[in-house]
């Protein structure tokens, strides 16, 4: 009896023992549970609880391998299917002569495995096949001519703004998607097919989706990188199925021929439309164009100015209708339907119904049905009392846009946008911590429950004022970490580094959360009762206010944003594998790793961008840019002085500074030891303003009294020098080296004189000559009659040098008269469509001369040596 007695309390106490560490075992899986680790460890277990991460990792897999692979539709299929079908015949035959299910089990996953492969990569190659098998390809010319077209009108028409040139009003510009079916050849319509891109001067916006159009105008294909740094858009064009452009002169060119009865795409376009006329009606100019950014997603209205603000502050996120905003609607939706106490299924379909009403509003970009999905899939987890996993509704969701569209994996807004999430997911977890001991988890539940019966105990004011700052920080934690693992990708995309991004986005949040509900209020009452929407658009009006005076005070703060060349692809990559090792290191001393990893790769890719791109000494090197009609060189001379003459281009009316600053971030070159700027005409100085933002400029350089005239674009630029507090500088041709500017020294000033000449501008153009090794280097601007002849009359240069044509290669400019004073052995003509002809070939090359038109050739790049040996190359022909 005894004995049982005993072995009864043995066996009581062994299984205390077991039941204990079953808890203990328990508990730390819960606490594991908030990581997502376990799936590095342990890839059967990962398969069954992120399967739809496990499909994700092999959808890309499948892609990536017909991407780097690609054959013809028919190799593809044939080569796809038949590895499926081989896998499924080995596993099948393999698994009769295996007794263990374990090991049967795993061929099963293995074949399960390459047939998700080997669709995704059968899926991509039927759309690449699709693709590049359009007829409209064949049509395509290096040059533009007249075409004839009809088709059927994809998608909203988006309007963007074009700001008029002095008194000018503000013009519009629309992009048209058409879907062409038929191409006039002679008298003749002939069947065709694929996709372009229309762009008019005006505004056709109350064309519908599904209108069928007739265009009249020129057919291109999409223009390629022409200058260093250039980023090559023809990707994103690809990403939307577009295989080249038609421009047209006016909207008399595009006919309707039949409207569309497409209602569905028709409804959701007008909508996109009402709602843009009620914001635009309701907001001022001010705030007008970022009220469409944010509520509809149409950011083509936003000016230039807003843009760069955005950018600097690190908030252009509210430009692109994203996750967030979708998150702010349902939060708002949440709360109304839960005071309302409404169930969870018909909140389910609430909230799912708003969520793709906005979707669709917004045009259905990637982030918004990223967030749909989540959102979608997480209230239908409540409705069925199921956990939702985040990170495997987060892969469901990226499996669903690579189904819409597997190019979507190259696209850089899908990037930031799951990173963005992913990071926010880990963020969230601020005190999560790797698996404690038992004792040690119980410590910290009895210091927290003693915390909130501390906080219950507290006054009311109190406790608001505990909560108000408990969000704050939590809002500055998230977009902390954001904005740190953001940083490289941004900084590649955008050439940008925000310091101020954190504290921008906790004071704009909550503008925002008012902004957007109430504008969103405003699109739906608007139509149907306006007197309703008169509140909430003075929400939406005076949050934007409060928004946009936050962004303009944030990017005017000094050293909160610097522009810097971009790190290298494999300086990124290596940024996120670091990255992703510190999250192994145990709490405290990984948070301790992630910041000191992202601090130690920022500080060393400061200094390697930074460094300007050597070339052999005792050499000068000019580049001229590609700028269209318009000029830009920069010259770097034989001492490591770095300048800049001219830097404009016609059109620029917002002065966006591309490409110059990317030629010159292409180079390491941020600072700038002058500018100099020819004469007075805005195709020739416009894109200042914004380089004296980018780069440190030490002076710049004009023709006399350029600046001291009464233009209003001359007063314009005459500020933003001041605001830059860049010292300007005065030269002509009668000054001695003494009374000029010791860092002009290097170059000879051959025109205008002190007292000018009489005529245009361009008469008065400044004229540079630089001379290396005997060879002279001439810039002569826009020189045009009477300043030709003065400047043919004065000494004349050693023969044999480089010289740019005057006024862009113009035949009207007697360029032929400074052509045989100077008698170069190579012309660089910096011009645009114009500049193209053969005859500016014929008359250019009248003395010998070799002639380079940039217009053709991309940007050219000059250089000469000790010895006076010339090399010219070409950025189309033979980039560097």
């Amino acid at each position: 009896m005894k004995d049982g007695a005993y072995r009864g309390m043995e066996c009581g106490k062994d299984r205390s023992a077991v039941q204990r560490n079953s808890d203990q075992a328990a508990t730390s899986a819960r606490i594991a549970d908030q990581f997502h680790f376990d799936l590095l460890w342990s890839p059967c277990e990962s398969l069954h609880r992120y399967p739809a991460l496990v499909v994700l990792v092999l959808a890309i897999t499948g892609i990536l391998l017909d991407r780097a692979t690609f054959w013809s539709l028919p190799t593809s299929l044939v080569r796809w299917g038949c590895l499926v079908l081989a896998v499924i015949v080995v596993v099948e035959v393999t698994r009769r002569h295996i007794a263990r299910p374990s090991a049967r089990q795993t061929l099963r996953y293995l074949a399960s495995a390459i047939g998700v492969i080997g669709l995704f990569a059968t899926w991509h190659a039927f759309l690449e096949q699709q693709y590049r098998s359009a007829s409209i390809l064949k049509l395509l010319d290096r040059e533009a001519y007249p075409v004839i077209v009809q088709g059927t009108l994809d998608g909203r028409v988006v309007l963007r703004s074009r700001p008029g040139f002095g008194n000018q009003a503000m013009t519009y510009t629309s992009e048209l998607m058409i879907d062409v079916d038929r191409y006039r050849n002679s008298e003749q319509l002939v069947s065709i097919d694929g996709r372009v891109l229309v762009r008019v001067d005006g505004d056709l916006s109350h064309h519908r989706p599904g209108d069928r159009l007739e265009i009249y105008g020129w057919l291109r294909p999409f223009d390629q990188p022409t200058n260093p740094g250039e980023p090559d858009l023809r990707s994103n064009y690809r990403r939307r199925g577009l295989h080249c452009r038609i421009d047209t002169k006016n909207a008399q060119s595009v006919v309707l021929l039949s409207p569309s009865r497409d209602i569905i795409n028709r409804t959701i376009a007008s909508i996109g439309d009402i709602g843009r006329d009620s914001l635009i009606r309701y907001t001022g100019s001010q705030t007008g164009p970022l009220a469409l950014a944010l509520v509809l997603g149409q950011r083509e209205l936003v000016d230039q100015t807003t843009r760069d603000q955005l950018l600097t502050t690190g908030t252009a996120h509210l430009l692109s209708v994203s996750g967030m905003h979708l998150a702010i609607l349902v939060m708002f939706v949440s709360w109304a339907v839960a005071a309302a106490g409404i169930n969870p299924t018909p909140r389910f379909i609430v909230i799912v119904s708003l969520s793709a009403f906005y979707v669709a509003m917004t045009g259905g970009r990637p982030p918004v049905l990223r967030a749909a999905v989540l959102v979608g899939v997480f209230l239908l987890a409540g409705c069925f009392r199921r956990t939702s996993q985040p990170l495997n509704t987060l892969a469901f969701a990226a499996i669903l846009l690579l189904v819409k569209n597997p190019l979507n994996l190259f696209a850089p807004g899908v990037h930031l946008s799951f990173l963005a999430v992913i990071t926010l997911m880990l963020a969230a977890r601020s005190a999560m911590t790797l698996p404690l001991s038992f004792a040690k988890q119980r410590e910290n539940q009895r210091q927290e429950n003693f915390d909130r019966l501390i906080e219950n105990s507290a006054g009311l004011w109190k406790k608001t004022i505990k909560l108000i700052f408990g969000f704050v920080g939590q809002l500055a934690w998230m977009s902390t970490c954001v904005t740190a693992v953001a940083l490289p990708y941004v900084w590649a995309q955008f050439h940008l580094i925000s310091l101020i991004s954190v504290l921008t986005n906790v004071l704009v949040w909550m503008g925002l959360a008012f902004a957007l509900p109430a504008g969103v209020i405003v699109v739906i009452l608007d139509p149907i009762a306006p007197w309703l929407a008169t509140m909430p658009a003075a929400v939406c009006e005076y949050s934007l206010r409060y928004m946009s005076t936050v962004i303009a005070w944030a990017a005017s703060i000094p050293g909160g944003h610097y522009w810097l060349p971009s790190p290298t692809s494999i300086s990124i990559g290596a940024f996120y594998v670091g990255l992703a090792m510190t999250l192994f290191v145990k709490l405290r001393w990984g948070r301790v790793c992630r910041f000191a990893w992202i601090g130690f790769w920022v500080a060393v890719n400061v200094v390697l961008v930074t460094r300007v791109s050597p070339f052999p000494e005792s050499m000068i090197e000019t580049t001229f840019i590609d700028v269209g009609h318009g000029t830009s060189v920069i010259v770097r001379t034989a001492d490591r002085r770095i300048w800049l003459y001219d830097c404009g281009r016609l059109g620029n009316y917002e002065g966006n500074c591309r490409p110059i600053d990317t030629a010159l971030w292409s180079m390491g070159i941020t600072q700038l030891d002058g500018v100099f700027l020819s004469h007075a005409d805005a195709d020739h100085y416009n894109a200042l303003p914004a380089l004296l933002e980018r780069f440190k400029v030490k002076q710049i350089i004009t023709p006399p009294g350029m600046l001291r005239r009464s233009e209003k674009q001359l007063r314009d630029l005459d500020n933003a020098i001041d605001n830059a507090a860049v010292p300007v500088v005065e030269v002509c041709s009668d000054q001695t080296i003494s009374e000029r500017n010791a860092l002009v020294d290097c170059f000879e000033v051959l025109h205008p004189p002190l007292s000018g000449v009489h005529g245009s501008d361009n008469a008065n153009s400044l004229v540079l000559k630089l001379v290396h090794a005997g060879v002279p280097v001439i810039l002569p601007g826009d020189l045009e009659p009477p300043g030709t002849e003065l400047l043919v009359d004065g000494s004349r240069p050693p023969p044999g040098g480089i010289m740019m044509a005057p006024h862009h290669g113009s035949l009207r400019m007697k360029a032929e008269m400074v052509l045989a004073w100077a008698r170069p052995q190579e012309t660089i003509v910096s011009g645009g469509k114009r500049s193209r002809s053969v005859e500016v070939q014929q008359m250019l090359s009248q003395t010998g001369s070799g002639v380079h038109v940039t217009a053709k050739l991309g940007a050219v790049r000059v250089r000469l040596d000790r010895n006076a040996n010339t090399e010219i190359r070409s950025w189309l022909c033979d980039p560097w």
